[in-house]
């Protein structure tokens, strides 16, 4: 039965070969192509067009033997050729047209070679001869060496260690030797280069068969679990043996490996007796071989074998192998195949005939006879390939080599190589695990999606023909099978849950952008699902079994969380209003909410459990959403019913607006408070405005009108919430005393007024009510208005003596305030009353009044002593004077200090006075520049009205200065400079000194002197501007310095400066005196090199911008 007929009959046991056979039509609702090969993708794949390709193909090697070929190997891509010449050829076949000729030490008469073993990395070569000689080829070596302790021993078979845990070791490792006799011997080879030293690491027998009989076969293999363990495989040409146990390790530490005192497989062989169990096929061969298959070859990760052939006479005893926990065989599922017969002659009989070699593949067995080569399958035991191989005439078939690490394979007679090529092996390897019905493995070789596809098919369409419909559906999928077809089936069985399962995979199978798609399976699935759930409840229902309850049960819940688990993943496809009614139109309250929450559909979830008056639950989804406008929604109602629980669902969420909550305080039922209870409305709304810092005055005026209303008596609160406002309050005053005011919170009236600063109507209504401790607080309240506080306080006292009539209580209440005396309250006393009531206040306050006198009598005579010492210095003052001698210069400019106006300074500094203003002038603030120059030009404006008066008063002309009988001609009257009082230079010229105003460096008042020449200058004003007050001379004369008015004998100032010339002078010289005064306070106050001034001015520059040129005169040419 071939593959097409293995697939019309799945498909005719479906009634679906129609639609495989090869229409073109498509499926009506566009899900997938209906064509011959069909693919998810909707294309026409090649996948099953026949593959004309062969798998096996022998080749003749193109090489020319030299000489006769007695045996050859190939292993790691290294081939040897071992001549009857006793030569060996080294071809490596990477490098094919470089070959080796090394020499054997060994004549040919002395007997020829037998057999040559080669280990899997191609590095060490065993060749052993008929008459028990053997030799060691390393790879690196031009020249094989006799092993002389392997001598007299005929070799059958090498087990080598394919150990990977010393791969840089140049040595064999323990390898396992059978004889012809049937002796096993382990050894160790090491490559040495030293002339004397022996190759052979050690020799040692660890079994012998009984009866003796040649090993032909011998693997060794590792337990993948334990590196410990080991199966040795030994095979005669009618016994197999199986040797499993531990290695001994050679040291202490545990390292495995063998040596000459004990071998490392000496434990493993000594528990076994001279008669193992074995498995026997007799017959009269005398030749065998043993062949293992790996998949994994590499020589750094080699993997441990998995099947296993044995050469016999009746045929190949092959199986799998299983490396577990077992020690007595590790052989799995051993059968026998028959060699094929083969027909001799046209007309003959077919017979079986053994072959002369074997080899062992994934999927075939290669045999090997004198004339052909044929590879049978191992699914189906079907020959696959058979070719006779071209021989010349007499040319026989000597042998065939395996490299089983490159896994090639290599025919040889004594002149000829041929390669026997096989590709693609495994191609159609899923047909034949197809045809046995094993779709998991078919599946495993499939080498495409049309073969993949083809296999899920069959595989599926069995699993549904033999009522595996949960199966089934997982398999249909993933095939192309129509969406329809496969739905429709499911149907007409009624097979819902497969039904469901198929619909879940082909939903995860589907492209984003099939939406369309995506929604009409997720409503579908939906519809299922609601329909398993009322199902399983109604069975729970009905059933009298309890323990069928607690099943159907436990199903319902899982089969919840899985519907749960599916509008999860799928809300994002279903329609929601259909999807409300299906959920609707079922029962399924929990799975509709659940849904609700899922899209964010809050709204709804909320109003069924208000309608459910579930207000817990309903918070609880509250709180879970964002959206505030919901909060505003529901949130009446919500107050209305659960007032507490809804106002902490408002404080966990600081976003809401505080305002439009207000409804829903409004809705609060404050009447049916119990007593002691907490007002929610209030616990929110001072939250707001204590936590959150809320400044709305709406929320501030409601909060305060709650505060107002409550039923209770007490105050305290309100009168809290209006001090904890403060002076910023957010609340209307108006408002808040009219609220107040009807709900008769008179405490509260008070503080609203006192707040409103009507201090006077605050302490009226405390009196009103008789609360005088209200009335004390208020009246101490303006505390920067004293006379507002007395006034106050007066109006409380008389209220205390007048409606009172209390004189204790007001001499107590007296007591109580700093402002007022005895005297302020008598008034409001009767006409006739008894003194004795307050006749210690009024002895008190005499006492007071005398202590009073007593304290300023002691101040005025403390200010008549000040007094006295101020004159007393101010005498000392005019006493004050400085000596300038004619060479001094002034400090800024270097010139002689007596040619201008000039000011000197108590540490000995002296300026100009037209440099020191030009010094000064740029640290001077603006607005003392302007009161700068004010000054200059009132001055100025003071000297020429000053002028004018004295020309307009006829013979009234400006004399002369005379000091000591000398007249100082050129005095120009009206010459000022600079807004300084002129000094004339005659003075200076005449007199060899200068009588010069020193400002506030010498101080108010003093007198001139002159004394040998020299000036002594002092001043009554200290001006700047160089006026005199007196002038006294040697001879003690004081004569009067200033304007003369009059003739020349007229009267001028003298008499120590007290007396004027005329009426006109004693009117405009104190006028110029204070301008001048104010001049020297303003430049003159303090040294501008010893001040504060140079101090401030330390981080200055000692030139400026504009002395550049004065710097660069400094350069050093």
């Amino acid at each position: 039965m071939n593959l097409d007929e293995i697939i019309e009959q799945h498909l005719d046991i479906n009634n679906s070969s129609s639609q495989l056979a090869g229409s073109n039509t498509q499926a009506s609702q566009g899900w997938e192509p209906n064509n011959l090969v069909l693919l998810e993708s909707g294309y026409v794949n090649a996948g099953f067009l026949d593959d004309d390709s062969r798998i096996f193909t022998l080749a003749k090697v193109e090489y020319q033997i030299p000489s006769k070929l007695s045996a050859m190997v190939v292993s790691n891509n290294i081939l040897f050729m071992a001549m009857e010449t006793m030569h060996l050829l080294r071809i490596d076949l990477d490098k094919a047209h470089e070959v080796e000729d090394i020499e054997i030490p060994r004549k040919p008469s002395e007997g020829r070679i037998y057999k040559m073993f080669f280990d899997p990395t191609g590095r060490h070569l065993i060749i052993t001869t008929e008459t028990g000689d053997n030799y060691y080829l390393f790879s690196k070596w031009k020249k094989a060496k006799l092993l002389s302790r392997f001598k007299g021993i005929v070799i059958e078979s090498i087990a080598w260690n394919r150990s990977t845990d010393r791969p840089m070791e140049s040595s064999t490792r323990e390898f396992l030797i059978g004889t012809r006799n049937g002796l096993i011997f382990e050894a160790e080879l090491e490559p040495t280069a030293e002339l004397f030293k022996k190759e052979e690491r050690y020799f040692k027998q660890v079994y012998a068969m009984e009866p003796s009989m040649p090993i032909c076969g011998l693997r060794m293999e590792q337990f993948p679990a334990s590196l410990r363990k080991y199966v040795v495989v030994a095979v005669t040409p009618t016994r197999i043996y199986q040797f499993i146990g531990s290695v001994t390790p050679n040291n202490s530490s545990g390292i495995i490996g063998g040596s000459e005192d004990r071998a490392l497989f000496e434990n493993l062989f000594s528990k076994y007796g001279v008669k193992p169990e074995f498995s026997e096929l007799p017959g009269d061969l005398r030749y065998s071989e043993l062949h293992f298959f790996s998949p994994f070859q590499d020589l750094q990760y080699h993997g441990v074998a998995k099947s296993f052939a044995w050469l016999t006479g009746p045929g190949i005893y092959h199986g799998n192998l299983i490396f577990g926990s077992q020690n007595d065989s590790v052989i799995d599922m051993p059968q026998l195949l028959p060699y094929p017969a083969t027909r001799l002659d046209l007309d003959a009989t077919a017979v079986s005939e053994v072959p002369v070699a074997i080899a062992l593949t994934e999927f075939h067995f290669i045999l090997l006879y004198k004339e052909r080569v044929r590879a049978v399958n191992q699914l189906n035991d079907q020959i696959v390939f058979d070719e006779l191989i071209p021989l010349r005439p007499k040319e026989e078939v000597l042998g065939m080599s395996v490299d089983t690490t490159k896994n090639t394979f290599w025919i040889y007679t004594a002149s000829s190589l041929f390669e026997l090529v096989i590709t693609k092996e495994d191609r159609d390897v899923w047909t034949l695990y197809l045809e046995k019905k094993q779709y998991d493995m078919a599946l495993h070789y499939t080498k495409n999606a049309a073969q993949r596809d083809r296999v899920l098919t069959l595989q599926a369409n069995h699993n549904f023909s033999q009522g595996l419909y949960m199966l089934s559906a997982k398999y249909y999928a993933q095939t192309a099978v129509p969406f329809e077809e496969v739905a429709l089936k499911f149907v007409e069985r009624d097979s819902r849950d497969a039904l469901r399962s198929y619909l879940l995979a082909k939903l995860d199978k589907l492209r984003k952008g099939d939406i369309t798609q995506k929604t009409i399976i997720c409503t579908w699935l939906v519809e299922i699902y609601l329909s398993k759930l009322n199902q399983l409840e109604d069975q729970a229902a009905s059933s009298a079994a309890e323990s069928d309850v607690q099943n159907l049960q436990a199903e319902q819940g899982v089969l919840e969380d899985e519907f749960k688990g599916f509008l999860e993943a799928n809300k994002m496809y279903l329609d929601k209003k259909t999807t409300y009614k299906l959920l609707s139109s079922h029962g399924r309250t929990e799975q509709l909410l659940f849904y609700a929450t899922l899209i964010g559909d809050y709204e709804r979830v909320i109003s069924h459990w208000i309608q459910e008056k579930n207000y817990k639950n309903a918070l609880e989804v509250l709180c879970k959403q964002e959206s505030l406008d919901t909060y505003y929604r529901f949130s009446p109602v919500l107050m209305e019913n659960a007032p507490y629980e809804t106002v902490s669902a408002w404080m966990r969420q600081p976003n809401l607006n505080p305002r439009n909550l207000i409804p829903a305080l409004l809705k609060y039922d404050h009447k049916s408070l119990e007593p002691g209870a907490q007002n929610q409305a209030i616990r929110y709304l001072s939250y707001v405005v204590m936590q959150l810092s809320n400044t709305d005055p709406a929320i501030h005026n409601y909060l305060l009108t709650l505060y107002a209303t409550q039923p209770t008596q007490d105050e305290s609160a309100l009168l809290t919430f209006l001090a904890t406002e403060g002076r910023a309050m957010h609340y209307n005053l108006d408002y808040a005393l009219r609220i107040c005011t009807q709900n008769n919170r008179i405490q509260s009236c008070v503080n609203i007024f006192s707040s409103m600063g009507h201090y006077g109507e605050a302490v009226d209504l405390a009196l009103k009510h008789n609360d005088l401790e209200l009335a004390r607080i208020n009246a101490d309240k303006p505390e920067d208005d004293d006379m507002l506080r007395k006034t106050l306080w007066l109006k409380i006292a008389r209220h205390v003596v007048k409606e009172k009539k209390d004189i204790k209580a007001a001499m107590e209440f007296l007591s109580n305030s700093d402002l007022l005396k005895i005297e302020d309250i008598l008034p409001f006393f009767p006409d006739f009353v008894l003194i004795d009531d307050f006749k210690e206040e009024i002895c008190k306050a005499l006492e007071e009044y005398n202590i009073h006198i007593d304290e300023l009598k002691t101040e005025m005579d403390e200010a008549t002593k000040s007094a006295e010492n101020i004159r007393i210095d101010v005498r000392e003052l005019r006493s004050r004077f400085a000596i300038v001698a004619s060479s001094e210069r002034c400090t800024s400019c270097d010139y002689p200090l007596l040619t201008r106006q000039f000011y000197i300074f108590p540490c000995q500094h002296t300026f100009h006075a037209d440099c020191l203003i030009k010094n000064l002038t740029p640290f001077l603030q603006a607005r003392q520049l302007k009161r700068l120059v004010e000054l200059e030009e009132q001055i100025q404006n003071e000297m020429q009205n000053q002028q004018k008066l004295m020309l307009m008063n006829g013979n009234h002309t400006l004399q002369p200065l005379t000091v000591a009988n000398s007249t100082l001609n050129g005095v120009d009257p009206g010459a000022t400079g600079g807004g300084l009082s002129h000094l004339p230079n005659q003075l200076i010229g005449q007199t060899g000194a200068a009588v010069m105003a020193l400002g506030g460096a010498i101080g108010a008042g003093g007198k001139a002197m002159v004394n040998g020449g020299v000036a002594i200058a002092t001043t009554a004003a200290g001006t700047a501007a160089g006026v005199f007050k007196d002038v006294i001379f040697a001879e003690g004369k004081e004569i009067g310095l200033g304007l003369g008015i009059g003739g020349p004998g007229g009267p001028g100032v003298g008499g120590g400066g007290a007396g004027l010339g005329g009426d006109d002078m004693a009117v405009v010289v104190p006028r110029l005196e204070l301008l001048r005064d104010e001049l020297d306070d303003l430049v003159a106050s303090e040294c501008l090199l010893c001040g504060d001034l140079m101090i401030k001015t330390i981080d200055q520059p000692f030139l400026s911008a504009d002395e550049h040129e004065l710097e660069l005169s400094w350069g050093v040419q």
